[in-house]
C-alpha cells in the first residue's frame, strides 16, 4: 500500500509541474499579447483632440468686441442673419 501512495504522489507532482509550466507559458503569451501600436493618423487625431480639449470654451477677444459694440450701440444684426442662423441649426 505504501507503494501505491508514492505512485499517486509522483503522478500528482508530475501533473502539478506540467500545470505550472503551462501557466508560465500562458502568462508569457499574455505579456506579449498586451502590446498596442497606433498609426500616425491615430497620433494626429490624439494631438488634435488634446488641442481642442485645451482650447478655451469662450473666445474672449470676440466677446469683448461684441460687448463694446453693445455698449456703444453699434451692434446690429439683420433679420436675415438671424433667420439664416436658425435654419442652419435645423
Amino acid at each position: 500500500m505504501d507503494m501505491r501512495i508514492s505512485s499517486v504522489y509522483n503522478a500528482y507532482s508530475v501533473q502539478t509541474g506540467r500545470e505550472t509550466a503551462q501557466a508560465a507559458r500562458t502568462e508569457k503569451k499574455r505579456a506579449n499579447a498586451d502590446e498596442v501600436s497606433l498609426s500616425a493618423q491615430a497620433g494626429d487625431y490624439q494631438a488634435a483632440r488634446n488641442a481642442v480639449a485645451n482650447a478655451p470654451d469662450i473666445r474672449e477677444n470676440l466677446v469683448s468686441s461684441i460687448q463694446e459694440m453693445l455698449n456703444s450701440g453699434t451692434y446690429r444684426v439683420s433679420a436675415q442673419d438671424v433667420a439664416a442662423s436658425i435654419f442652419k441649426g435645423l
